[in-house]
């Protein structure tokens, strides 16, 4: 008995001594060290593009640094995953590409990560639709030109992706069931390199982001065909739709998000989603989003609209648009 005593005793001397301690790291003000987003792309892109914007602002706003690191692969699978097992601290997030979330659950059954239970949303950070792009080594220079061609020549003309199951990929894919066409798709480890090849003529077309469609047009190395967006972009207004370009309802967009893993603190969630729209208003007035084609995302926060479950709801609002618009494409 005296043992028992002693010994609990003992345990209860170290809780006291511990909690001032956790207590202390409790309180210890959010950021205190520099934060890091994790890309599901390489270098180059539009998700890196955005996230070195973003990370600058939120790093001036919070007085932290804010280290972007790339870890391309599996379609965000390998990113997402390091993010899962981190800390669920605030100081590692996920910069998320909309099909990370809603596509890759169809297509991989054995996914590392579950996108309702493993992460907690912060922000919307930009919503773009995609260009069709053309490398100017093919003759067609409009939509009805590539696809008379293409009809001709079954398989004769490739298209670049950034691998299975991207927007890239899902979207040329789903041009392709509309319109009774063989394209063979190329797939590359990002739109740098894939961005590249178009420029040479290694491959013919290819969906991309506005940013990286007019540095092709503006090098005099490709054409732009059309933009899949509802009306006509500010940015290219001269660029139709594809819906003028004959290819009706035919539309494709990405969302970027960012997320934070699931358990991590809410005062910690909000203050990274005011912060994150701060920077992104000042991302705005600069004008960068407008020059570089994107639209203004939006902070989901508790009792917003898009608050509390409004994360997990674009997720599977996006999850049940895919299902509907490409069936035959994911399983």
């Amino acid at each position: 008995m005296r043992r028992v005593t002693t010994a609990l005793a003992c345990l209860s001397l170290l809780a006291l001594i511990a909690a001032p301690g956790e207590r202390a790291a409790a309180d210890e003000p959010y950021p205190s060290k520099p934060i890091r987003f994790v890309l599901p792309q390489p270098a180059g892109g539009a998700v890196d593009l955005i996230a070195r914007a973003l990370g600058d602002r939120l790093s001036y706003a919070m007085r932290q640094p804010v280290i972007v690191e790339n870890q391309p692969g599996a379609n965000g699978g390998l990113a997402a995953g390091q993010v899962v097992r981190s800390a669920p601290d605030g100081y590692t997030l996920f910069m998320a590409v909309g099909t990370n979330l809603v596509v890759n659950p169809n297509l991989y059954p054995n996914l590392a990560y579950d996108p309702f239970r493993d992460f907690l949303p912060i922000s919307i950070i930009a919503k773009v639709y995609l260009v069709l792009v053309a490398s100017s080594k093919i003759e067609a220079n409009g939509v009805q030109e590539l696809l008379t061609f293409a009809r001709a020549h079954p398989g004769k003309l490739n298209y670049a992706s950034i691998g299975l199951g991207t927007q890239a990929h899902l979207g040329m894919e789903l041009l392709k069931m509309m319109t009774k066409t063989d394209i063979t798709q190329v797939s590359y480890r990002g739109t740098a390199p894939a961005m590249t090849d178009v420029a040479a003529g290694v491959v013919d077309v290819m969906f991309t982001g506005p940013p990286s469609a007019m540095a092709l047009a503006a090098g005099g190395k490709g054409k732009i065909l059309a933009i899949a967006s509802p009306s006509r972009s500010r940015l290219m207004p001269q660029v139709p739709t594809m819906q003028e370009a004959g290819v009706p309802g035919y539309e494709l967009s990405g969302w970027f998000g960012l997320l934070a893993p699931a358990k991590t603190p809410q005062h910690v969630v909000d203050r990274l989603g005011e912060r994150g729209q701060d920077g992104g208003r000042r991302w705005e007035i600069q004008g960068s989003p407008g020059r570089a084609g994107f639209g203004r995302g939006r902070k989901l926060v508790r009792g917003d609209a898009c608050g509390d479950d409004g994360g997990h709801q674009e997720m599977e609002r996006g999850h049940r648009r895919d299902r509907r618009q490409s069936p035959a494409m994911i399983p």
